[in-house]
């Protein structure tokens, strides 16, 4: 009994050593241990929520992903899917800034976690920040010939902006664009806004309240009208006008079609003449009727003045040096003698009379018709140069005609 006993204990042990030997045969040749990498694994973001709560938008990067290196037998490892290992960051706590996040990682239970990379991450989060802006409204496309808008109005004039701070401080100008392409009455019409930045782009992502805004933009007829100008005082008798003039000399108005149609010039406020005379040149407004504006609000009306000084210039005659016409062949002309030298006095701007000679003038007589005897002949002068006839003395001088 105890040799079956015995011999039943050996087989039992014998069998154990093979199991045993069997197994690690398996265990080191068939399902080995090996190490494997997981590339780009997602990061999951965990507590997004509590950043809203804060006022906190998380502004890059939008998707982390993690490279992973896992050991185990062989069967346990090739297993293993993307899905079964969990990486994930906490976004609870952050606040605004650049700020480097731990990843956090979690593999099966029957591997082991080798390495992973990168263990943290370098995250952007700003303040959502709220901001009103101005509305301005951009006209696109031509209005027909003759027509043009005046101010526009727009309802709401101001718009909310609400997003990251970054993205909000962007927007340089809240815009409302209208098409007013061949459009000859009043416009009316809800545009939705668009947020630009400085160099003129699209800036998305900002939320804004409201979305659209009512636009309200007259449209005017256009008509160019001279100017006429208006002075108070008067000017001196000493001096010339040579030219007193408005520029421009045409002004461009705007305004509803028929009062337009009615006005055929704008008058200019009245210019003081002795301010005119010491500045030359005086800047004026413009007395618009109402209802009717100026096409360009800034346009510069100017009053200018040019003017001389008025002088005398005397030149003295005898009988031999006045011109004779149409005397007759068989006759002779001679002077009575009875009122001596002719003078004559011409009067103009100084720098008129500088250029005229007592040669210029040709004072002259026209003897045309006249016999024999003595008369008294009207003295003619030519071309004054410009020049006024102030005097002549005397103004005819007697003539005697004789035969040959």
């Amino acid at each position: 009994m105890n040799k079956e006993k015995k011999s039943d204990l050996t087989v039992k042990i014998f069998a154990l050593v093979i199991a045993i030997i069997l197994w690690s045969y398996v265990m080191n040749d068939v399902n080995p241990r090996i190490t494997k990498e997981y590339k780009n694994v997602d990061v999951a973001f965990r507590n997004l929520e509590t950043l809203d709560r804060s006022g906190i938008v998380l502004m890059e990067p939008q998707e982390v992903k993690v490279n992973v290196k896992v050991s185990g037998r062989r069967s346990d490892v090739l297993k293993i899917r993307d899905k079964d290992i969990v990486a994930k960051i906490d976004l609870s706590g952050y606040s605004e800034g650049t700020k480097k996040v731990p990843i956090y990682l979690e593999v099966p239970s029957k591997v082991e976690l080798v390495d992973y990379s990168p263990k943290e991450v370098p995250f952007v989060f700003e303040k959502i920040v709220s901001e009103g802006k101005k509305v301005t409204i951009k006209t696109n496309g031509k209005l027909p010939n003759g027509y043009s808008i005046g101010e526009a109005e727009v309802k709401p004039q101001l718009v909310f902006l609400k997003g990251p701070k970054s993205w909000v401080n962007s927007v340089s100008e809240v815009l409302a664009i209208v098409d007013v392409s061949e459009r000859t009455s009043d416009i009316n019409i809800t545009v939705p806004i668009k947020l630009v930045d400085d160099g003129g782009n699209e800036v998305r992502g900002v939320e804004k309240d409201p979305n659209r805004v009512d636009i309200y933009i007259p449209v005017y007829r256009t008509k160019s009208v001279p100017i006429e100008i208006q002075t108070e005082g008067e000017f001196p008798s000493d001096v010339e006008i040579t030219n007193l003039g408005v520029s421009p000399s045409r002004v461009d108005i705007k305004g509803y079609g028929d009062l337009i149609g009615s006005i055929n010039s704008i008058k200019t406020s009245p210019v003081d003449v002795n301010e005119l005379m010491d500045k030359r040149s005086v800047d004026v407004n413009l007395i618009l009727p109402e209802g009717v504006e100026l096409l360009n609000p800034e346009q510069k009306i100017s009053v200018k003045l040019n003017l001389e000084k008025i002088e005398t210039k005397t030149f003295e005659y005898n009988f031999n040096e006045i011109n004779i016409k149409n005397l007759s062949v068989d006759l002779t002309a001679e002077d009575a003698d009875s009122y001596g030298n002719i003078v004559i006095t011409l009067k103009g701007p100084e720098a008129i009379l500088n250029v005229i000679t007592k040669e210029s003038i040709s004072p002259e007589i026209d003897l045309n018709g006249l016999g024999e005897g003595t008369y008294d002949v009207k003295i003619n002068i030519g071309d004054l140069q410009g020049s006024k006839l102030e005097s002549i003395s005397p103004s005819s001088i007697r003539v005697t005609l004789k035969k040959e």
